[in-house]
């Protein structure tokens, strides 16, 4: 039914649709055929009810109250008609102003914008997601000082001069850093929101070579009695690096749950067995332990500063792995070079520090003195590495040879334990698994 509109009328409608606290009341005009307002609880809108020239009833919109008054509404209202009557739709002309808002709102995104949706949409069904995330943008990121910028304005001068920045001061994370920021420009070309990558030609700003440092004999003894210096979590975490040389990261958050260290009276038959979402070749392994290394991780899990209640063997927060590496491994170089200066000072030589060398570099140790020294067969020593048998160069064996070789692998790391240990020193009589275990040389 139509009403006379005015104020008073309007007001009452308000007043009744907040009493309500739901839903709407609509008030037609007498007046101006179509017309209507319609109120709720907060405020009321003019709108329009009107057929169109193809026969479709539409609801068009014209404006808030009190903004708009009755006067202005039935004005408005006609010439939206008229507007009809041309052959115009209202609401088309509303939906593509809308649309070209939201075009326009897209267009503002930021580079940082575009990277969380990277990160939702891709970074995140991978495992090292964050890392490269980190690398993006993160403290030390190739990209930090664009993400402010509008992805379309990012040209090639731009990325090659933030990798160039980045090289100065780490070259091989530069290169890194490159090969992230191309990932993530070539997604966003597939995705439409730029019609070529910036990164496509750029070439790596540092030139790598491949590692071929392995250590000594003589250098595992020094690292091992260095690490001996350093306590709970480092120094035991480095021992077992040795004598376990699978990734540093897999060691790092070797959990409790993951360990069947076996009885004092089998302790060859102690076993790691790491998840597959926990190995770079997402497989899941089993890791014989020799006794050495059982007693290590005994030892550890057992000193006095790791709190009984921590999930991880090495940890320093018990809610995280053990990490604060780089600071670790200089403690770890400076213990290594106070001995050979304590030596050097009694031979009446100058001291030489060890060459440079990376945690990594005990995994090369291990292939390369396992292969030399213990005459181990190479497709065993991949296993033990975990690689993708790259020993075997039969492509049809790496794909149908799926044994894990857990028997060979038990005793050659059997026999690099024993190995270890007559480069070390014998282990403690008792068989304790304390501090003692493997007491360091004076």
């Amino acid at each position: 039914m139509a009403n006379a509109l005015n104020r008073q009328a309007i007001e009452t409608l308000i007043s009744h649709a907040r009493l309500m606290g739901r839903g709407q009341l609509e008030l037609v005009d007498d007046r101006e055929a179509g017309l209507r307002i319609r109120a709720g609880e907060r405020g009321a809108t003019w709108s329009l009810l009107v057929r169109l020239r193809n026969g479709k009833r539409t609801r068009v919109a014209i404006g808030p109250w009190p903004g708009i008054n009755v006067a202005d509404a039935r004005k408005m209202a006609q010439d939206k008609k008229r507007e009809i009557a041309d052959g115009t739709d209202p609401n088309a002309q509303r939906r593509e102003l809308i649309e070209e808002t939201v075009r326009a709102e897209a267009n503002q995104r930021s580079l940082r914008d575009v990277l969380d949706e990277y990160q939702a949409i891709r970074l995140s069904q991978l495992r090292g997601g964050d890392a490269v995330r980190r690398a993006l943008d993160g403290k030390s990121g190739v990209l930090r000082a664009l993400v402010h910028r509008d992805p379309r304005s990012i040209v090639r001068a731009d990325v090659a001069d933030a990798i160039r920045k980045h090289a100065l001061k780490s070259p091989i994370g530069a290169n890194r850093g490159l090969a992230y920021a191309r990932a993530f420009f070539n997604w966003c070309v597939v995705e439409e929101i730029l019609d070529a990558s910036p990164a496509a030609t750029i070439k790596k700003p540092s030139k790598e070579h491949q590692r071929d440092r392995y250590h000594s004999l003589d250098e595992l003894r020094e690292i091992w009695d260095a690490a001996g210096t350093l306590g709970y979590p480092f120094g035991p975490f480095y021992r077992l690096q040795i004598l376990i040389p699978m990734r540093r990261k897999e060691v790092a958050g070797m959990p409790l749950a993951e360990l069947d260290l076996g009885s004092d009276d089998a302790p060859g038959d102690a076993v790691w067995t790491l998840p597959r979402g926990r190995t770079k070749r997402d497989n899941a392994l089993r890791v014989p332990l020799s006794p050495m290394a059982r007693s290590i991780i005994k030892s550890a899990i057992a000193d006095p500063g790791r709190p009984p209640t921590f999930p991880f063997v090495f940890s320093m927060t018990g809610d995280t792995p053990v990490s604060g590496f780089t600071k670790a491994k200089r403690r770890l170089d400076a213990a290594i070079f106070a001995a050979r200066k304590k030596a050097a000072e009694l031979s009446g030589v100058e001291a030489v520090p060890m060459p440079h060398w990376t945690v990594h570099d005990l995994r090369t140790t291990f292939s390369t003195q396992a292969c030399d020294t213990l005459e181990i067969d190479i497709a065993v020593v991949d296993r033990i590495l975990n690689h993708v048998a790259t020993a075997t160069t039969s492509k049809i064996m790496r794909v149908y040879n799926k044994s894990e070789l857990f028997e060979p692998r038990k005793r050659a790391l059997a026999d690099w334990a024993n190995l270890i240990e007559r480069l070390v020193g014998s282990p403690n009589p008792s068989g304790t698994c304390g501090s003692a275990y493997f007491p360091d040389r004076e």
